[in-house]
């Protein structure tokens, strides 16, 4: 008899993004925390999430492209999501359109609104290789 293969749930998303505000009490500014996540969790490694930023504030335009993971360069292993996280400082309460590219071929359009209480999407479509949330969605 012979043993079927087992394969593995696909998942809806392959990453999540998180977009929220905070603030640097040794720089004293406030930023924009857009933090990445796998939706997979690695047993081995904490990988890392390779991503390429590229912001213009006066144009109100942040693109972000994700290439890949990396291993860690630690001798110890540590499960868990592979992460990346940038903090986006000089921002202004204002729609910001946010372009999230993978591997530089898919490519998805958001917007969202930083208030001075928070972050809010105002634009995001259905069909994405990417969750993306706001303390305000």
């Amino acid at each position: 008899m012979r043993t079927r293969a087992v394969r593995p749930d696909k998942l809806d998303y392959e990453y999540e993004m998180n977009i929220s505000r905070g603030h640097d009490e040794i720089l004293k500014k406030d930023f924009i925390l857009f933090e990445f996540r796998t939706k997979k969790v690695f047993e081995n490694f904490a990988y890392r999430i390779n991503v390429i930023p590229k912001i213009d504030l006066d144009k109100k335009e942040i693109q972000f492209n994700i290439e890949g993971l990396s291993a860690p360069r630690l001798d110890i292993s540590k499960a868990g999501s592979a992460i990346y996280e940038y903090k986006l400082f000089g921002f202004k309460n204002a729609e910001y359109q946010l372009k999230l590219m993978k591997y530089a071929k898919g490519k998805i359009l958001l917007k969202f609104k930083v208030t001075p209480k928070e972050v809010k999407l105002t634009l995001n479509p259905d069909k994405k290789f990417i969750n993306v949330f706001t303390e305000g969605n």
